[in-house]
């Protein structure tokens, strides 16, 4: 595919945003995962570049965190000279930089996306049409010059900001009657969108899988009946080479996503990419191989090759909990999220992400592992942050207070990796497994002084520590020791609880029906189950109205048990041979007529 150059005037996204929408505003992650979402369908993102005021980025307190997370190349503009407001100095200094990539750095670049709607770029985009570029247009509905507007010979096509972010409150029902846009958007068929109930490969659709009876293609391995399957999240937007440690980070979680999602020890490896990246998205799927590569290079992931086969896609992949990175990453995690979930409960249902989550996190002192310092943990808990948010485990948005952007942050209820962090002792046996692997080599006992708990825990449980800990010991997670002077716990290895937090998700309790949606059973277990009903009952019609409801669908809250196929007299199914079904004679009752009480 061809690379893709993105140039961003943030200046005019965040002010569109700000004149043009009411309400919360999106996060900055959230605004930029939707763009690069949007660029690299058109091919792998090879230059990214943001240009911001200093303003700007004084008002938005997560602007940084995003522009890294992304791995956006930030570029700062002072807005002021002697006390004055400069204008247009964002255009000015994109002009110039992306005039450099054509001519000089990136001539080699055939697609170049523009994130500004500002007429001072028609010089740039003629520039870019006089070389046979594709130039693609990216701003708001009522921000977007004339000029560029109805000019098709200075861009090839524009995306409005929208589309792009629905869940904005814009102020605008639809596109303006002299819009350019309004009346060519083209079927599902034609734009490349993939339509609901086909596949498709580079655009072009193929057949649905084959499947027996009822059944609507190969399940997920490994995964146990009734499990419920965590929303597809839109594939991850590369920011940085695979063997990288904040990609590898990412892919920590994400397999922990899936894994605690279908409540499996491990899943085959065809099945994780293809449950994280579509068909259609051949890019993202190598690119997503090419980081599970590197994790079992370095040991963060481990991989079993299944009995009798070879081929990489069925090797059986899990996180290695004993990697310092993985165990590392984890354990932050969890105290990320249990920290939001400690705080929103007692106070507010939303708390700012900076003050309230990542300022007080970032202040405890952590002895050993790869964040060393206060401003790598700092780097680490931001990274971590942003991957819970794009994986949807933490719901943002952005309010104005005192004249600046505050992002505020709640947990999305039933969402797999939070019912997991709420586990009584994900915490506790998180930062046994964190201290055990960034020991040295040679050490192996599970002793974690008294006072790490307290350092580490303390502003994640707050009040209800001790009686974290208590719990803990009570139920036999851990049990109390002291080396010479000095209190501490051991972690009991051998403990149910302890056993599931770390390696066996599959014993992982069901979600309750208020913590996330109910599982819907499949087709081919309510069709089967409905058509043995009809065959067994006396009156069929009855029955299944109470088994599929008025919908056909099955009633809420009812169980469909899959009857078993009967052997001997009937044969079962398949068999030949048997007793036949007896036949009713002439002096047998019908079937619809009661018999007589004796």
């Amino acid at each position: 595919m061809p690379d893709v150059a993105l140039l961003i005037d943030w200046e005019n996204v965040y002010y569109t945003l700000r004149q043009h929408t009411t309400g919360p505003l999106p996060s900055s992650l959230a605004i930029l995962q939707a763009i690069l979402g949007k660029a690299a369908e058109f091919g792998p993102v090879r230059v990214k570049l943001a240009i911001f005021g200093q303003e700007v980025a004084a008002q938005d307190d997560s602007l940084l965190m995003a522009l890294e997370f992304t791995g956006m190349e930030p570029l700062a503009v002072a807005q002021r000279m002697s006390g004055r407001l400069l204008k247009g100095r964002s255009d000015a200094v994109l002009i110039t930089r992306a005039m450099r990539l054509l001519y000089k750095d990136r001539p080699d670049i055939p697609i170049w996306f523009i994130v500004s709607g500002d007429r001072d770029l028609n010089a740039l985009c003629k520039a870019l049409k006089d070389e046979d570029k594709l130039v693609y247009l990216v701003a708001g509905d009522l921000s977007l010059a004339n000029e560029l507007r109805e000019s098709p010979y200075l861009r090839d096509d524009v995306f409005l900001l929208e589309d792009l972010i629905p869940q904005a409150r814009w102020t605008r029902a639809g596109l303006r009657q002299d819009d350019t846009q309004l009346g060519k958007v083209p079927p599902p068929a034609a734009s490349g969108a993939q339509v609901p109930g086909t596949v498709t490969l580079a655009g072009v659709p193929l057949r649905r899988p084959r499947g027996g009876r009822g059944r609507s293609g190969r399940p997920v391995l490994g995964a146990p009946a009734g499990a419920n399957l965590a929303p597809l999240q839109p594939p991850v937007v590369p920011s940085g080479s695979p063997d990288s440690e904040k990609e590898q980070r990412r892919l920590a979680v994400l397999l922990l996503d899936q894994l605690v999602a279908l409540r499996a020890d491990s899943m085959p490896r065809g099945d994780f990419i293809q449950s994280v990246v579509p068909l259609s998205e051949k890019e993202a799927s190598t690119v997503l191989e090419q980081r599970l590569d590197a994790a079992i290079l370095q040991g963060h992931v481990v991989a079993k090759q299944a009995a009798r086969t070879r081929l990489r896609a069925k090797q059986f992949i899990a996180p290695a909990l004993s990697s310092p990175l993985v165990a590392e990453t984890l354990f932050h995690l969890v105290r990320v999220l249990r920290r939001i979930d400690s705080v929103t409960s007692k106070d507010s249902r939303r708390i700012p992400a900076v003050e309230a989550v990542l300022d007080p996190l970032s202040r405890a002192d952590q002895p050993g592992g790869l964040a060393r310092g206060r401003t790598q943990r700092r780097m680490l808990l931001e990274t971590l942050f942003a991957i819970a948010e794009e994986r949807g485990a933490i719901l943002t948005e952005q309010i104005g207070r005192d004249g600046k952007q505050i992002t505020m942050c709640t947990l999305s209820e039933g969402h797999p990796l939070v019912a997991y962090a709420r586990q009584p002792g994900a915490a506790i046996v998180h930062l046994f497994n964190f201290v055990h692997a960034t020991k040295a080599k040679g050490d192996p006992t599970d002793w974690v002084n008294s006072a790490l708990f307290a350092e580490l825990l303390s502003r994640v449980e707050g009040d209800a520590l001790e009686a974290t800990l208590k719990g803990a010991v009570e139920r036999g997670v851990m049990r109390t020791e002291e080396h010479g002077r000095k209190a501490g716990y051991v972690l009991v290895r051998t403990a149910t609880e302890a056993r599931v937090i770390l390696a066996e998700f599959s014993a992982l309790p069901e979600f309750s029906a208020a913590a996330g949606p109910a599982a819907t059973p499949a087709i081919d277990t309510v069709a089967e189950a409905a058509r043995d009903l009809a065959a067994g009952a006396d009156d069929p019609t009855d029955d299944l109205e109470t088994i599929m409801g008025d919908e056909g669908q099955a009633a809420p809250g009812t169980e469909i048990v899959k009857k078993a196929a009967r052997r001997g007299s009937r044969g079962g199914r398949g068999h030949r041979g048997g007793r036949g079904r007896r036949r009713p004679g002439a002096g047998d009752a019908p079937a619809g007529d009661a018999l007589p009480s004796a």
